[in-house]
């Protein structure tokens, strides 16, 4: 099982190598520009509305699939969608918003590095008269509309759902995405909070942010398990971070248990082998084409309240949530079979023929 594991491991891992590389190599096609800069101009094309779109990284596995289901959802609504990646950097992301206010873009959507640090520069596009969409934060500006998650109840859940595993007791960590981001902090707090109010019995040995990097995931994990042989599973707020996580418990010899969030098809081989207790479906290309499609909608007059919310799933086999139920847990949840037709449904969910409704969640 060990070698078989690893050897899968290796391959997902070499999988979203490929994908990155085929992201960063390619300018996008039809409707899209990417760059990692904040300098790339609008492009010319016919009477399209804009959209720029500022992302943390477009090298991350999430964002690489974000960025391909909100290109779907531009050549649907027929609108440009126009990526520009952070590198991880606030300064740089604030650059970018303002050259898409000079650039005079129809929308920007933005997935902040800082949910405050980015508030001057959503005012300024707002006083430009240019609608944002601030994607997965909750950001207090003056005009922005947040596409939010139930983030502090999921990550919630993942808690309850791996100290149940655990028997109530035992060694957990956790893998964050970077401080002042406000879904890792909010997923933060929601795994925490339950940890500490409801198992008393299971200690956090760490919680330790990596800039959404799976590689840092890796170090960390490598750090942990020399500090804390008795281990027993790791936490993470993105599905990436824990197959990094997963590399260095493999590499030394060790089996833990996870929980995540996004839903992505290459955590399924690891709720057959069970060392994936619970994940929660938003689906990063699903998050992209509903992020986008949003955009588009609000381009081209659609009103909608200041937050907008997504329909999530608890993600888990039938038998592990026997096996839950049968120590006191019980809640609703879907197989990662009908997660992988939930995922890959985003155009019939939330496509142009849809009500509005179905993109605010009202």
């Amino acid at each position: 099982m060990k070698k078989r594991t690893t050897k899968m491991i290796g391959s997902i891992m070499i999988a979203i190598v490929l994908i990155v590389l085929s992201a960063c190599g390619s300018s996008g096609s039809g409707n899209t520009t990417q760059g990692s800069g904040g300098s790339a101009p609008a492009s010319n094309e016919s009477n399209k509305p804009k959209l720029g779109i500022a992302v943390i990284d477009l090298k991350n596995a999430f964002f690489v699939r974000m960025k391909e289901g909100g290109d779907a959802a531009a050549k649907d609504y027929g609108v440009e969608a126009i990526w520009q990646s952070a590198d991880g950097s606030l300064e740089k992301q604030i650059s970018i918003i303002e050259n898409f206010i000079q650039q005079k873009v129809d929308v920007i959507l933005i997935d902040p590095m800082d949910a405050k640090g980015l508030i001057p520069v959503i005012d300024k596009a707002g006083e430009a008269g240019i609608p944002v969409i601030t994607m997965g934060n909750k950001v207090e500006g003056k005009q922005n509309h947040n596409t939010l998650y139930p983030d502090y109840e999921n990550m919630g859940m993942i808690a309850r759902a791996m100290a149940t595993a655990m028997d109530g007791k035992g060694q957990i960590a956790l893998l964050t995405g970077a401080a002042g981001n406000f879904v890792s902090d909010t997923r933060e707090k929601g795994f925490k909070d339950v940890i500490e109010k409801e198992f008393p019995d299971v200690e956090i040995v760490g919680v330790q942010p990596t800039s959404f990097d799976p590689a840092q995931a890796q170090r960390i994990t490598e750090t942990w398990l020399n500090n804390y042989p008795d281990l027993k599973g790791i936490a993470v707020i993105t599905d990436p971070l824990a197959l990094g996580a997963m590399s260095a418990a493999e590499a030394k010899g060790k089996q833990l248990i996870y929980g995540g969030i996004d839903g992505d098809v290459e955590m399924h081989p690891f709720f057959e082998n069970g060392s994936m207790i619970i994940d929660v479906l938003t689906g990063s290309a699903r998050v992209g084409y509903w992020n986008v499609a949003a955009g588009a909608r609000i381009a081209k007059g659609s009103k909608f309240p200041t937050d907008l919310f997504m329909p999530t799933h608890f993600i888990m086999t039938d038998d592990m949530a026997l096996n839950l139920k049968s120590k006191g847990m019980e809640f609703r949840h879907i197989t990662p079979q009908t997660a992988t037709v939930i995922a890959t449904g985003y155009t019939e969910e939330l496509g142009p023929n849809q009500p509005d409704e179905r993109i605010s969640g009202q």
